[in-house]
């Protein structure tokens, strides 16, 4: 699944897939699955992120924005690019695809 929206004037292209849950793992040894759970949980609840769920915003964002464009730099140069606060705009955008994700798997399964 793959979405374009538009982060302080800029157009972001975001990419989930099969491939995205394991180039999370291998790159920061952690479950994408249970982190944008508690991520989902966090903004619905508090509506702001601690400083570790931050950083696993930023990584997350940063996995399907490099999984849509390969050509993007390291997540430091790209993060530079955004003020302080675009990774709230980023992960939500990625949070509702994430959930449009699992809701299609989820009636596939059904039929």
């Amino acid at each position: 699944m793959e979405r374009v929206f538009e982060v302080e004037h800029k157009k972001v292209g975001v990419k989930c897939s099969a491939g995205t849950v394991r180039t999370y793992r291998n790159l920061y040894a952690r479950d994408l699955i249970l982190d944008m759970a508690a991520l989902e949980k966090e903004l619905v609840e508090t509506k702001t992120l601690t400083q570790a769920s931050e950083e696993i915003a930023e990584n997350v964002s940063y996995i399907m924005a490099k999984e849509y464009d390969e050509t993007l730099p390291d997540i430091n140069e790209w993060l530079s690019s955004f003020s302080p606060y675009f990774v709230y705009t980023i992960v939500a955008q990625c949070i509702y695809m994430w959930r449009e994700n699992l809701v299609s798997i989820n009636s596939s399964k059904k039929n």
